[in-house]
C-alpha cells in the first residue's frame, strides 16, 4: 500500500497495537479503501475478504452505547469495527479521526482531527449520511 511514514507510540517497551498510530490523512484513507473495497486495494487481495466480512458484520449488540440523536449511533459491534444504522460502519480514533464507511452506497469518509469531542466531529456530517 506503500504507506512508509508513520508513527506508532510505544507503552514502555510495549506496542499497545489499537491506539496511537499516527498517518498521514492520504495513508488513513488507503485504510478506508481497503475496507470498503473487501480488502482489496490496487487490485491487489491484502485482506481475506472473507475477514473483513466478519469485521464489518455485527458481533455483539451494544444497547447500553446507543444514543438514537447521534448521526453515528454505536448499534453494535464488529472486529474492531461499530455498526452504526443505514449499513454505516465506522472505526474512531481516540483524537478524532474517522473512517465511516457504506458498502451498499459506495461511501467512504476519513477525518483527522485533533477534536476530543467525537459528538463535534460528526454533527458536521448529519444530513449527508
Amino acid at each position: 500500500m506503500n504507506i512508509l511514514e508513520f508513527k506508532w507510540d510505544n507503552y514502555g517497551k510495549y506496542c499497545p497495537g489499537a491506539t496511537g498510530l499516527f498517518l498521514s490523512h492520504e495513508d488513513f484513507h488507503k485504510i478506508g479503501k481497503l475496507l470498503l473495497n473487501d480488502g482489496r486495494y490496487q487490485e491487489k487481495q491484502i485482506i481475506p475478504r472473507n475477514w473483513i466480512k466478519e469485521m464489518c458484520k455485527m458481533q455483539l449488540e451494544t444497547p447500553s452505547m446507543y444514543k438514537e440523536e447521534r448521526v453515528l449511533p454505536k448499534i453494535g459491534v464488529g472486529y474492531y469495527t461499530f455498526i452504526s444504522r443505514d449499513g454505516y460502519i465506522f472505526r474512531d480514533g481516540a483524537s478524532g479521526q474517522y473512517i465511516i464507511l457504506n458498502k451498499e452506497k459506495n461511501i467512504l469518509i476519513t477525518i483527522m482531527s485533533t477534536e476530543k469531542d467525537m459528538k463535534n466531529i460528526t454533527e458536521i456530517l448529519r444530513g449527508i449520511i
